[in-house]
């Protein structure tokens, strides 16, 4: 287990985490070993499975023995009575919304050459230097690419995602990475340590947004930065239009089983290339055709493979929650949740980087127990 493992800490009493017991042929060893991590002050126990800590209310913690078979006997000796819950339908919406991703990455998630770049665009004002020796926790990691990118550019990282994603991202990610599956909102970390806090298109797909990122606010250290991708409200009345029917769409596709939704997304995703991104592309050099161009939708997407556009369209539809800003509704929850220095920046969304204050006193959180490219 990575050396960051130090910084794992029991959710009931913050007190660090020790390997009690390591398997590392049980289970699923292509992935990671198995184990068991044990609490020295409450005695409580949490398993490591396929080289991942599994840290969860009891909503998600009741699907472990489900979702690994392979692993039950650790299973069995870690999961006891659950940590509370939440409003029911607040799990609900998280546990559907972790299954669409687990979907959406276990077919999408391969490493692409592209990432280099889409993560320093999501990462601005921040520069590629800016990540050597520094602390990162990747918040809804995904496929786990701006994990590895941050380690590519000299960071140690941890990452987290609450569903099977998190597999994903542990087979894209070197050894030295930490990967957790737990809640965004209650997670098991020291708190005050990280250089950069980032949680990347997961804050609009939460039951409520701005409680997450207060969550996620004390495990950046004072001075540190918290980094954060949200869906933008279109500027053009048509685009907002076009949202509008996508999301009444959405009511039904969520429901939809995910080999369905993704098979339909492919001849959506040959619609919009040919009327709209193909266009785009051919505009765009010419001096009479870019201003026409620059009013075009996903114009993101002229500079990346067809497979990414699937990707997306598999995205829009299946997360049954989404909610979309205004630069002026970021700015105040980035500043409600107590930073400072606030910067936000259009990316087909909008990015916001702001600091936790240098003076903040540490405290213990009250909050309760409770995933694409750039998308227009």
């Amino acid at each position: 287990m990575s050396d960051l493992a130090a910084l794992l800490r029991c959710p009931r009493c913050e007190v660090a985490l020790e390997l009690e017991r390591s398997m590392p042929e049980a289970g699923y060893p292509e992935l990671g070993p198995d184990g068991v991590l044990r609490c020295a002050r409450c005695a409580s126990r949490y398993p490591l499975i396929a080289g991942t800590v599994r840290i969860l209310g009891t909503a998600m913690q009741e699907r472990l023995i489900a979702d690994y078979p392979r692993s039950r006997a650790v299973l069995e000796a870690c999961l006891g009575p659950g940590r509370g819950s939440g409003p029911d339908h607040d799990q609900e919406v998280k546990r559907r919304t972790a299954d669409s991703f687990a979907y959406e990455w276990q077919h999408f998630g391969q490493p692409r050459p592209e990432w280099r770049r889409n993560f320093l665009d999501y990462m601005r004002p921040h520069r590629a230097e800016s990540f050597a020796g520094k602390l990162v926790l990747d918040v809804g990691a995904g496929s786990g690419r701006h994990s590895r990118e941050a380690v590519a550019l000299g960071a140690r990282v941890v990452a987290v995602d609450i569903g099977r994603a998190i597999d994903v991202a542990r087979s894209n990610l070197p050894p030295e990475v930490l990967t957790v599956q737990a809640d965004a909102e209650q997670l098991p970390l020291a708190r005050g340590e990280f250089d950069f806090v980032c949680s990347l298109g997961v804050l609009h797909h939460l039951p409520v947004p701005r409680r997450a990122l207060r969550a996620l606010v004390p495990y950046a250290r004072p001075g540190g930065h918290v980094h954060v991708y949200l869906y933008w409200v279109p500027a053009r009345l048509w685009h907002r239009l076009v949202l509008a029917g996508v999301g009444a769409a959405r009511r039904v596709t969520w429901r939809m089983p995910h080999g369905l939704l993704h098979a339909l997304c492919y001849p959506l995703a040959a619609g919009l290339l040919a009327t709209i991104v193909a266009p785009y592309r051919a505009l765009r050099h010419r001096p009479r055709g870019r201003r026409l161009a620059a009013t075009l939708p996903l114009k993101a997407y002229a500079d990346y493979p067809f497979g990414v556009l699937v990707n997306d369209q598999f995205d829009r539809f299946s997360a049954p929650l989404e909610r979309r800003f205004t630069q002026d509704q970021v700015r105040s929850l980035v500043r409600d949740a107590g930073l400072t220095d606030v910067v936000v920046l259009p990316n087909h969304g909008w990015v916001a980087d702001a600091r936790r204050p240098a003076s903040q006193a540490r405290r213990r959180s009250t909050t309760p127990d409770c995933a694409g490219t750039p998308r227009a």
